[in-house]
């Protein structure tokens, strides 16, 4: 059996949802470069941000 090329699954468990976020240029550059400074991807660095802020939130998020 030939091996899967690209990225493995998130979770093995639970199958991935694409999701497409547009922000602006001067935001990207900014994730880009904390992206970096942690050693992680600019979709992993957004999973974490959200993972972290408003999964483990026991409140309702605010609306902006």
């Amino acid at each position: 059996m030939k091996a899967r090329i690209g990225r493995p699954p998130l979770d093995a468990s639970d199958p991935s949802v694409r999701v497409c976020v547009r922000v602006p240029s001067k935001h990207y550059d900014q994730l880009y470069t904390k992206a970096g400074a942690s050693r992680v991807s600019v979709p992993e660095l957004i999973r974490q941000s959200i993972d972290f802020r408003y999964l483990k939130q026991t409140s309702k998020p605010r609306r902006p």
